[in-house]
């Protein structure tokens, strides 16, 4: 069994790339960064439908109002968003949110 981190415990230990182990898209991960040993004020979201949803990969937020001590991330050990690996699973989100019709009505 995995010990899960805090965002607090994983910044102290240097550890830049978390996810929770509940996420469904195993390269959904969250890229924090660190300064003098603590947690910037931006949180990065990187996830391989982010680029068809929300035109960007990573999405950027503040993480104020966060619960940067709840113990609910491992470390990200999947691919990094340079690697063909992660474009591959990017790729697969082109184009979904077209407004398309389904199946074929020819007649």
């Amino acid at each position: 069994m995995m010990v899960l981190l805090s965002i607090k415990e994983a910044t102290s230990k240097g550890i830049e790339r978390l996810r929770k182990p509940i996420w469904a898209t195993p390269e959904d991960h969250l890229k924090i960064d660190i300064f003098d040993g603590a947690h910037g004020p931006w949180f990065h979201l990187y996830a391989p439908f982010n680029k068809e949803c929300n035109g960007r990969d990573p999405v950027d937020f503040l993480c104020l109002g966060a619960d940067t001590d709840a113990q609910e991330w491992e470390p990200y050990e999947g691919p990094l968003p340079d690697s063909a690996e992660y474009k591959a699973a990017c790729a697969k989100y082109d184009g979904v949110m077209k407004n398309e019709p389904t199946g074929s009505n020819s007649g």
